[in-house]
């Protein structure tokens, strides 16, 4: 027999109550206590507290008990920079360059930004943080041309700021590809998370008003702080995409 999903709603907005007043890593009582004081079946505060797992707020260790997490960190899927999402959510947002170089285009770099092959390109990787904690390693590519006297120090704010006040260049539009990745050692060590954890590999190409490849970028966010939200439009259609070979590799710069 099913819990009662009205029941099991005014449960789950009692725990996150409960777990909002409770400090990250600490331990929850157990069930069978918490099903007493709420004074519901167990089989009830089970299904509450699963949506309370999957949302990210609350995690299971067997063996030892049920943890406060922190909550997710919502992204939109809009072309907004990390730095002003960190800001919308009252979040201090960081920006660690651990690596900038310039770079001649190779052939698959130069169609991913639509410019010649041969033809100078920087690429940056920042280290993002949220109020102090590791959440995102971002690997970026744009054409030399339209950005020819960026240095390493303008990179530690907001990119697409950057891009309007000193280059007169606005992020109109973009596409994404999300899939899964896992980290290897380098991006354990960065990220502050375990090898092999779940990450979100996401390919972005931004774009100008006229249409022009503004740059290219993937980055690696981590699964258990950061989650996406988008918005679906009856009027627009939802195709997958196939798998394909990686367009560039987000190797770390030996600069």
């Amino acid at each position: 027999m099913q819990p009662n999903a009205d029941k099991v709603s005014g449960i789950r907005t009692r725990l996150a109550q409960l777990v909002d007043s409770c400090e990250i890593g600490s331990m929850l009582p157990p069930e069978r206590e918490l099903a007493a004081e709420l004074n519901v079946a167990r089989m009830t505060l089970r299904r509450a507290m699963d949506d309370l797992v999957t949302a990210g707020l609350i995690k299971r260790v067997q063996g030892r008990g049920t943890f406060v997490m922190r909550p997710k960190i919502a992204k939109q899927m809009a072309m907004a920079s990390f730095t002003d999402g960190m800001r919308e959510r009252g979040l201090t947002p960081g920006s660690d360059v651990i690596g900038f170089r310039r770079l001649r285009a190779t052939a698959v770099q130069a169609r991913a930004l639509r410019i010649p092959t041969g033809e100078p390109v920087f690429r940056f990787i920042r280290l993002r943080s949220a109020d102090g904690d590791p959440v995102g390693l971002e690997t970026t590519w744009v054409a030399a041309a339209l950005v020819p006297d960026l240095e390493r120090a303008d990179l530690r704010g907001s990119w697409h700021e950057l891009l309007n006040e000193r280059y007169d260049i606005q992020v109109q539009t973009g596409t994404s590809i999300v899939e899964v990745g896992y980290a290897d050692d380098r991006d354990a060590r960065l990220l502050a998370c375990e090898p092999g954890a779940a990450l979100m590999r996401i390919e972005t190409t931004s774009y100008g008003a006229n249409g022009r490849v503004i740059d290219f970028g993937i980055d690696l966010f981590r699964g258990d702080r950061y989650s996406l939200v988008t918005y679906r439009m009856p009027q627009m259609s939802f195709r997958a995409v196939p798998e394909r070979s990686r367009m560039l590799t987000a190797a770390p710069s030996t600069a």
